[in-house]
C-alpha cells in the first residue's frame, strides 16, 4: 500500500528535506516499517506500508517546543486510507489525548491554557488564517497540553499512592572511598546501584577473574543498605570485551558466555540477587557479527547460565533504542545488516516463543527525542509482553552535549538527539526527569529506574547527577524532594 505524507512548514512551504526525509510509518505499537520512500515535488512524502492501521512519525521542529519525533495516529485508531496532511492530524492526535489524559482531573491553569490555545488555533487555521503557521503553534500548545494533562494524572495518582516497592538507582562506577561526596550523595538519592561486570573489567584473560573493583564498591552499597545489580552478563560491544573473545568461533564463544556468567553470580550469590543477563542483543551493536538465530541462542545460554548459578535472582533482559527508529532506517551501530532488522520488541517476542526464562523486560531511554505522550504509549507497548519493566539506563543532558563515547556515526547517541521544552540546559534536565519519573510511578509494572551516569563524564553527554567535581545539579536536589512523594521510603 502506497500511502502520502504532506508536512506543511511555515508560510506553507514543504519542510526541509531533512525533515521530509525522517518520515516513516509504524504500527500503532511503535513497530517500524522499513523506509521506502519518494518525495514528489510539491514536497509529498510517499511511503509504502505492509500493515494498516499505522502511524506516521515526522523528526521536526516545532516552534516554542524543540525539534524532536511528532506523530499522528488518528486520536489512537490508526489510519488505513493513502493519505495524512499530518500537521493537522498531529494537532487531532495530541489534543485527544490531552482530553484523555485529563478525564477526571482537574488541569493546571498552565495546561488548561496549553488545550484551549491549540484548539484556537487549530480553529483560526481552519477558517483559512495564516493555515500553516497557526497549525503549527496549534501543535506545539497540542503537544505540551497532552504532556501536562498526563504528568498531573499521573502527579495525583503517585503522590496519593507513593510506593514502596519502586527502586531508585545509578551506576555505580567510579567509587573510591566512603568518605567522597561521589558516595555520600549516593546515598543520599538512591536505594538501588549498578555495578559493572563487563568481561573487558572482569576477564581480561580466559578463566581469571577479578573483581577488585566489585568488592570495594560491594562492601560500601550493602553497608548503607543499598540493593547491587550486576550489569551485564553479556554485551555483545568492541570495548565492552576482552581481545581474546573475539578470536572465538560461536560454539566456543556461547561455552565461554555461559562460562564468564555462571561464574558471575554464583560468586555473588547472596549479595547480588538482580541482574542484566543480557544487553542490546536486538541487531543494534552486534560487534561479534552473529545471527540473529545465535542472538537468541545467547541470550537463552546467558539467562539459562543465572538460573543455573542462582535460581532465585531476577533476570532482567535489556534493550537500548525501544522506539526502533534504526529499523526504519536499515542501519546499526555494529555488525553486518540482516535482511530484515529486528526491533526491540520484535526482539523480546521472539524471545519469549524461544522460551527464554526471563524475569524483567529492561528499557533504555536516553532522551529518545520524542515527547512524553509517546514514551508512555511505547512503555503500553512493553506492558503487553506480561512482565515487569525496569528502566535500566537513562539520560538526558544539561546543556551542550559532548558525545565522547560516540562509537560511529549511527551511534545510539546519535538517535537520540532532539530538544525538549525549548533547549536543554539544568533546569529542562531536571523537568524532564521529574516528569519521566513521575510517569513511571505511576505505572506499577514499571519496578525501577535506573540514570546512567552519576558523575560526568557522562555516556549521555552533561547527563550525570554531578560534575566533575563532584558538585551536584539541580536534577540531584529535585528527585531527593520528589522521591518523597513518590515513594514511602
Amino acid at each position: 500500500m502506497t500511502v502520502k505524507v504532506r508536512i506543511d512548514g511555515a508560510g506553507g512551504m514543504p519542510m526541509p528535506e531533512t525533515v521530509l526525509k525522517s518520515t516513516y510509518v509504524s504500527a500503532l505499537d511503535f513497530e517500524p516499517q522499513e523506509r521506502r520512500m519518494t518525495i514528489a515535488s510539491d514536497g509529498t512524502v510517499q511511503l509504502t506500508t505492509e500493515k494498516t492501521p499505522y502511524m506516521v512519525h515526522v523528526k521536526m521542529p516545532v516552534p516554542l517546543y524543540g525539534h524532536l519525533w511528532v506523530i499522528a495516529d488518528n486520536m489512537g485508531e490508526g489510519y488505513t486510507g493513502d493519505f495524512v496532511d499530518f500537521v493537522t492530524e498531529a494537532i487531532r492526535t495530541y489534543v485527544h489525548y490531552a482530553k484523555k489524559y485529563s478525564e477526571g482531573i482537574e488541569l493546571s491553569v498552565k495546561t488548561k491554557g496549553h488545550l484551549e490555545a491549540a484548539i484556537e488555533f487549530e480553529h483560526l487555521a481552519n477558517r483559512g488564517m495564516d493555515t500553516p503557521d497557526n497549525r503549527l503553534y496549534g501543535l506545539s500548545h497540542a503537544i505540551y497540553a497532552a504532556e501536562g494533562a498526563l504528568f498531573e494524572r499521573a502527579q495525583k495518582k503517585a503522590y496519593l499512592n507513593p510506593r514502596n516497592d519502586l527502586k531508585l538507582g545509578c551506576n555505580f562506577f567510579r567509587y573510591t572511598a566512603s568518605n567522597t561526596k561521589y558516595a555520600q550523595f549516593f546515598e543520599k538519592a538512591f536505594d538501588f546501584a549498578t555495578l559493572p561486570f563487563y568481561p573487558g573489567r572482569t576477564v581480561l584473560e580466559e578463566d581469571k577473574y577479578s573483581y577488585g573493583y566489585i568488592d570495594t564498591a560491594l562492601s560500601y552499597l550493602l553497608d548503607k543498605g543499598i540493593t547491587p545489580k550486576g550489569h551485564p552478563l553479556f554485551f555483545g560491544h568492541a570495548t565492552s570485551n576482552p581481545k581474546w573473545m573475539f578470536e572465538l568461533d560461536y560454539p566456543s564463544l556461547k561455552k565461554a558466555a555461559y562460562k564468564i556468567a555462571y561464574n558471575h553470580v554464583s560468586t555473588y550469590k547472596d549479595p547480588v540477587q538482580i541482574w542484566d543477563s543480557m544487553n542490546e542483543a536486538h541487531d543494534w551493536a552486534n560487534c561479534f557479527e552473529l545471527t540473529q538465530d545465535q542472538l537468541v541462542d545467547l541470550t537463552k545460554t546467558t539467562t539459562g547460565a543465572l538460573r543455573d548459578a542462582n535460581d532465585k535472582a531476577t533476570s532482567i533482559v535489556n534493550i537500548c533504542l525501544p522506539f526502533a527508529e534504526y529499523v526504519a532506517g536499515r542501519y546499526n551501530c555494529y555488525g553486518a545488516l540482516p535482511e530484515k532488522l529486528r526491533s526491540p520488541l520484535n526482539y523480546f517476542k521472539t524471545i519469549l516463543e524461544a522460551g527464554v526464562d526471563f524475569d524483567v523486560v529492561g528499557i533504555q531511554l536516553y532522551f529518545p527525542a520524542r515527547d512524553m505522550v509517546q514514551v508512555n504509549l511505547m512503555l503500553d507497548a512493553f506492558k503487553a509482553l506480561g512482565k515487569p519493566i525496569h528502566i535500566t539506563e537513562m539520560g538526558v543532558n544539561g546543556g551542550f552535549r559532548v558525545k565522547g563515547n560516540a562509537g560511529s556515526s549511527w551511534s545510539q547517541l546519535d538517535m537520540s538527539q532532539g530538544t525538549w521544552h525549548g533547549g536543554w540546559n539544568e533546569h529542562t534536565q531536571a523537568d524532564w526527569m521529574e516528569m519521566f519519573y513521575t510517569i513511571a510511578a505511576a505505572r506499577e509494572e514499571i519496578q525501577a529506574l535506573t540514570w546512567w551516569d552519576f558523575i560526568e563524564p557522562s555516556f549521555s553527554g552533561n547527563g550525570a547527577f554531578l560534575y566533575e567535581n563532584e558538585n551536584p545539579r539541580e536534577m540531584f536536589f529535585r528527585l531527593l524532594a520528589l522521591k518523597d512523594k513518590i515513594t514511602k521510603k
